[in-house]
């Protein structure tokens, strides 16, 4: 392996010291090439067991001219996207054999260039038809969700059923709708909060697990004689789902915009209960609440035809003599056994647990990236020095300025301080802020993981700022200037980052 991992640095093969910057390679891998992915065509979801993803990021015969470029650049650092769907989208335990040679022909064109990487699982919302990318539509088929209803029921903000204009940044809340938080809270957390639910007969967390991990193992010993392959970024932001959430009546999510159900009202929505929902708005001022909107009106099911809703299932709710919903555990994913439980300190550790050991399986030597929910305030735990060590981990958290990300617009003299989450103005106040920021995540990777790399997995500006000036006018001078900004926090700071 050319790259090794020697407390906070990277070190190549004559024990030089390497800091590595590089890019994502890409966002266009969570879109199938055939049939066409893209959001904005309406049928784009439709035989989602019959899709292949060969040539994303792009064709093997393109591969040069990338390749090139990003190494004239200087990028020679890679965080290559995959997804769990298009590794096996026709079934569980159904690999896409034609994919995977794909995969391997673009690492070994990689290679060519002495570009390493390491291959991140990612995901956003769970899945492409949950409104973002990542899982195979079987998983949300197999708790019994009948996909096709998402949208009208609320359960999820998808592209191809809203159309367009498609609201800036909405496809973030779906983390807070009922396909994607129950889908992650199963993952992680089935056994405690839904203990009911089983898949053939295995509890719903133990089968998605099982087959996610059996993935991990699959991938880590296909590349493990591939020298440029460093290691695996176990999932992309992981999401805690309704894990920890103190009150399902309330609505407890960072980020609010468009319609904004609270978790039991998600619930009863996908149960067929019209309900009317509070409707925010995200401006250059923050987020606003503007009045309520109602949703489902016409009484449609997220689930299939004899399935329980799951939450009901699991005596969160139910109803009375007259068919009226009621809530019978509002605290029911705060506490397990009589305690305050949070996915920060229980859940993610024991799945980064499981997940690297499967990866150990694949590839003994192989690097383990771990981010947590990109979303959540919670502390991460402090790991065992000497476990940290044998699961040979490196801190890959992502970070962007949230107000750049969210308006689309550059304010040289306004910014957000994410760690003590105040406005900041003026741009040397704005800007020893994102110092401070990314420093906050160097002392995660000092005090909970003992000193390990840390790896800045996303970090980035949207290219249509002010309105795609660029685009339309060639007039760059405010992306110029937010890069800086960053670029700026990252160097101070001697950060590795990827694009």
């Amino acid at each position: 392996m050319p790259i090794t991992k020697d407390g906070i640095y990277f070190k190549d093969d004559f024990g030089r010291v390497r800091i590595l910057h590089g890019v994502n390679l890409s966002g266009t891998t969570k879109l199938p090439t055939s049939p066409r992915g893209a959001t904005h065509l309406k049928n784009s979801l439709a035989n989602h067991r019959d899709v292949s993803f060969v040539g994303r990021p792009f064709p093997l015969d393109k591969a040069d001219e990338h390749f090139r470029r990003l190494k004239a650049w200087g990028f020679d650092f890679l965080r290559f996207l995959v997804t769990w769907e298009a590794i096996e989208h026709a079934g569980p335990g159904e690999y896409d054999e034609d994919y995977l040679d794909y995969i391997e022909a673009i690492i070994d064109k990689a290679s060519e260039y002495d570009i390493i990487l390491f291959i991140d699982f990612h995901q956003d919302v769970w899945s492409r038809f949950s409104g973002g990318s990542g899982a195979p539509g079987w998983t949300l088929e197999k708790i019994g969700f009948e996909i096709n209803n998402f949208h009208q029921t609320g359960a999820a903000l998808i592209h191809q059923r809203y159309g367009d204009p498609f609201p800036r940044m909405a496809w973030a809340t779906n983390y807070s709708k009922l396909a994607t938080a129950t889908m992650f809270t199963l993952f992680y957390a089935g056994n405690d909060f839904a203990p009911e639910t089983k898949i053939e007969g295995v509890p719903v967390q133990d089968y998605l697990q099982q087959d996610y991990l059996a993935m991990l193992t699959m991938m880590a010993k296909r590349f493990k004689d591939k020298s440029n392959v460093i290691g695996y970024d176990l999932m992309n932001e992981p999401s805690k789902g309704f894990i920890g959430l103190e009150n399902v009546r309330k609505l407890e999510w960072v980020l609010k915009n468009g319609a904004m159900p609270t978790p039991y009202q998600a619930m009863l929505l996908g149960a067929g209960f019209t309900q009317e929902v509070q409707h925010w708005k995200f401006g250059m001022t923050g987020m606003h609440r503007q009045g309520r909107q109602v949703i489902n009106p016409n009484g449609l099911r997220a689930w299939q035809e004899g399935v329980e809703p799951i939450w009901k299932a699991n005596g969160v709710w139910d109803t009375d003599s007259h068919g009226n919903p009621v809530l019978l555990r509002p605290e029911h994913f705060h506490m397990v056994d009589g305690k305050e439980v949070t996915f920060a300190e229980k859940y993610m550790p024991a799945f980064i647990n499981k997940a690297t050991e499967a990866v150990y399986q694949g590839d003994e030597s192989a690097m383990n990236f771990v981010e947590f929910d990109a979303m959540g305030r919670e502390v991460i735990p402090v790991w065992d020095k000497a476990e940290a060590e044998q699961q040979n981990i490196v801190y890959a958290p992502h970070w962007y300025p949230f107000i750049t990300l969210m308006t689309k617009r550059y304010l040289a003299s306004v910014g957000l301080d994410a760690v003590n989450n105040v406005p900041i103005f003026g741009r040397v106040a704005k800007r020893r802020a994102y110092v401070r920021n990314l420093k906050f995540h160097v002392d995660v990777a000092q005090d909970s993981f003992h000193g390990t790399p840390t790896v800045i997995g996303e970090i980035g500006i949207p290219y249509d700022l002010n309105e795609r000036e660029g685009y339309i006018f060639h007039k760059w001078d405010a992306h110029i200037k937010a890069v800086d900004d960053y670029m700026m926090a990252l160097e101070r700071n001697m950060l590795k980052y990827t694009l």
